[in-house]
């Protein structure tokens, strides 16, 4: 049975207009957070007027930190429009709280209080940790908004982000859309506030705020949106004048979001790509606060960026054919429904580092056969292609839940879609861990499959470490009809 604040995030989606930055909530498998961040293209740099000449000192900056931050901007400005060129994979790592009295069946049967009144970040009582789960996206900029793929995909999706993440809180403002709406939005108001010392050398620090009527940042719910205002703060290096690290929070969130507020902390570097330096984020965190007290961390980091050359171009899932049949194959465009296929994992799945994403490939073990007849449809050997669904782990159960789905078949040089069901008469087999050894009890199990997905999913005991879904696992799977 889910818990209240996954039924609840359910219905939810939260967006931030921010040329494509995003937080959104949406239904599916598993936990529902939050969604989408998208933002207006009005937005335009400060610092300058229109015919170039530097503008007044703001009030409350002086000289020097009215200098630095024009500095700033510039290098903000230039970097956000680089990022056209470049993709990265970015690997989200979602923590879900609830408030630890609640962990009582009794108190969980009580609805929610629907105020936010009085509830703060932690201030609410003693949180348990009751699930975690990870993702890994492709993500780039196209015109401008972030656009993404999962991770083992060759192309990049056309759909939005909240439909290709079914649930949890998804965040994508990271990548460097989110920062146009401080640094050049006409209606944010900065004040200086001082100077420290870092580790890493001397800091400007700012405050700064983004009222409702100047804002990009919006809520929306399945029906509705509603913009909401921000504030926070926000660190440059004086000798360099990059920005080293930017917090924010929102306004107390309409009632109707089931959501009182939303914080984040991105903190900066310049990482190279290819042969320039682009600003992003080192490590981002995502925080939100809902209505019955009930919180979420999201952690986002980034890696294996490239920069596209001149001769490279995105794709798009409604660009390919979905099978590359070679005229003349013998292979059938798609398998009849009602074929039985066993496969055998090629790679382990490690639950510590998986995500939601990841590439999945397994071996056909045996061949099949058409339906009273000996043609041989899949030959042994044959390697279904597919990626993880879902990497979840469950504390109140100590399981790993791993849900994993196929989509196409390699065959003879020829790819074909692939549309299976998982057979759950397979019987549960016990775990093995990487160092080899066996453990004398069934640690590995098959749960129901839950509803709407075409997945298997695979429990998993998270009670000690170093269990893996091993290489050569075999599970039984039937073709069914798209």
């Amino acid at each position: 049975m889910e818990s209240a604040i996954h039924r609840i995030a359910r219905k939810l989606c939260l967006a931030k207009h921010l040329m494509f930055a995003t937080i959104g909530l949406a239904g599916g498998l598993g936990p529902a957070g939050f969604g989408l961040i998208m933002t207006g293209s009005g937005v335009r740099a400060q610092g300058r007027s229109e015919s170039g000449q530097a503008e007044p000192v703001p009030r409350g900056l002086s000289y020097d930190s009215s200098a630095l931050l024009d500095r700033a901007r510039r290098k903000i400005a230039s970097t956000t429009r680089r990022l056209l060129k470049c993709t990265c994979l970015e690997t989200i790592e979602r923590s879900y709280y609830t408030p630890s009295e609640k962990i009582n069946a009794k108190v969980m049967t009580e609805p929610p209080a629907n105020s936010c009144d009085a509830k703060e970040f932690g201030g609410n009582g003693p949180l348990a940790l009751d699930l975690k789960d990870r993702l890994r996206l492709g993500v780039t900029v196209l015109g401008d908004q972030e656009i993404n793929s999962w991770a083992a995909a060759s192309r990049f999706d056309s759909r939005p982000v909240f439909q290709i993440v079914s649930s949890g809180p998804i965040h994508m403002g990271s990548f460097g859309t989110y920062l146009p709406d401080v640094f050049e939005n006409p209606g944010t108001k900065i004040t200086f506030t001082g100077k420290k010392n870092e580790g890493s050398g001397e800091v400007f620090e700012y405050t700064f705020e983004v009222p409702a009527k100047a804002s990009h940042y919006s809520v929306g719910t399945e029906k509705t949106w509603r913009i909401t205002g921000y504030r926070g703060s926000f660190q440059i290096y004086s000798a360099t004048a990059e920005l080293a690290r930017l917090i924010d929070e929102t306004e107390q969130l309409p009632p109707e979001t089931g959501m009182c507020r939303a914080r984040s902390r991105f903190d900066y570097h310049y990482m190279l790509i290819g042969g320039d330096e682009f600003l992003l984020p080192r490590e981002s965190r995502v925080e939100t606060l809902s209505v019955n007290a009930n919180e979420t961390s999201s952690i986002i980091t980034f890696s294996g960026c490239r920069e596209y050359s001149a001769e490279s171009s995105l794709r798009f899932d409604a660009e390919e054919a979905r099978t590359t049949v070679k005229p003349g194959s013998q292979v059938p465009a798609r398998l009849p429904p009602g074929l039985s296929l066993t496969l055998a994992l090629l790679g382990y799945i490690d639950p510590v580092t998986a995500a939601a994403g990841d590439a999945v490939s397994a071996k056909v073990s045996a061949a099949v056969r058409a339906p009273h007849s000996n043609q041989i449809l899949v030959p042994a050997g044959a390697i279904a292609h597919g990626r993880i669904l879902l990497m979840q782990h469950q504390y109140s159960s100590s399981r790993f839940l791993i849900s994993i789905r196929f989509d196409t078949l390699e065959a003879n040089g020829v790819v074909t879609p692939l549309s299976l069901q998982w057979d759950r008469e397979l019987k549960a087999e016990k775990t093995r861990t990487q160092n080899g050894f066996r453990d004398r009890a069934t640690e590995f199990s098959l749960p129901p499959s839950p509803t709407g997905e075409s997945g298997g999913v695979f429990s998993l005991s998270a009670a000690r470490a170093g269990y893996v879904l091993p290489r050569g696992l075999k599970s039984k799977w039937i073709t069914v009809n798209p």
